[in-house]
């Protein structure tokens, strides 16, 4: 004989109810059931994610193969895309940064401290929000729409029917090819960041050339850099993966899909800003010496 439902237990709130309550019936997911509504919708997203990182991971090195004609197509046209953005802001940003920085150096008389703290600082936050901020809102945006608009017209569903892994066809290639792109652009806007830099000092304080890249050399080392393009590489992973999964996860036609694309450049800049302060606090706690002037 079933059991009988009470009064009670069908006016109780769905996360009140017993575990297993609802669609929380997973081996996993069902936990979810005894947190409130508000946080329940964002954790089920956090791990909607993971989950789609893992597999993207798995599925790119288990079988590195048969996507890098993809990823290629898909790196020439980011380049297309973003490279104008990403010169255009940072040597805009910088060089008005740098105006205004060296005057209270060259007041101090500090004019040859000016490049490498600047610098430093730039190419740990300045120039990764900005590299961050572009791919999301170029590329990202673009990666969303292509994703959401088949998940919308329900041909990621016909894939399925046919035996084609989505996840394989459309998300590992474009994550890869975000995630290389992110590295890649973050030399060139090393040297946007260093040129616009040397332009504001040698402009308002008359600094030589050679007495600021002198300076600038001694004071960055390649475990630095190496470090920026580790954060770039772990940023475009980031994005990619955001990206695609708010595509995948798309509903509700055009004004759903919409929707999903505005989510996923919060998303991503939210994400970012985390990954950035974890980053920056992991990176310094370990290599002090990374932040000492020399």
């Amino acid at each position: 004989m079933s059991a009988e439902i009470t009064p009670a237990e069908v006016d109780r709130p769905a996360h009140r109810a017993g575990i297993g309550a609802g669609p929380y019936d997973g081996r996993g997911s069902r936990y979810l059931a005894v947190l409130p509504s508000r946080l329940r919708g964002p954790i089920a997203e956090v791990g909607g994610m993971a989950q789609l990182l893992v597999r993207i991971l798995r599925s790119a090195v288990t079988r590195p193969t048969g996507y890098w004609n993809a990823v290629i197509d898909d790196m020439h046209e980011t380049v297309k895309q973003a490279w104008l953005p990403i010169a255009a802001a940072l040597f805009g940003f910088l060089i008005f940064m740098s105006i205004l920085t060296v005057q209270f150096f060259a007041m101090a008389g500090a004019t040859q401290l000016f490049g490498p703290l600047l610098f430093l600082q730039a190419i740990r936050t300045f120039t990764m929000w900005i590299v961050s901020m572009v791919v999301a809102g170029v590329i990202g945006t673009a990666l969303t729409a292509d994703i959401g608009a088949r998940k919308v017209r329900e041909e990621i569903d016909a894939m399925m029917v046919m035996g084609i892994d989505p996840i394989r066809d459309l998300a590992v290639p474009r994550v890869v090819s975000l995630t290389l792109i992110t590295t890649l652009i973050a030399v060139p806007s090393m040297l946007v960041t260093m040129v616009s830099m040397q332009l504001g000092a040698g402009y308002v304080a008359g600094q030589p050339s050679a007495h600021f890249y002198s300076n600038l050399f001694a004071n960055v080392s390649s475990g630095q850099i190496v470090a920026v393009l580790l954060n770039c590489f772990l940023v475009g992973l980031l994005i990619g993966t955001i990206c695609c999964y708010k595509g995948l996860t798309a509903s509700g036609g055009p004004i759903g899909l919409g929707r999903s694309v505005n989510q996923a450049v919060v998303t991503s800049f939210i994400a970012v800003w985390i990954l950035q302060l974890a980053f920056n606090s992991v990176q310094l706690g370990l290599f002090p010496n990374m932040g000492a002037f020399r």
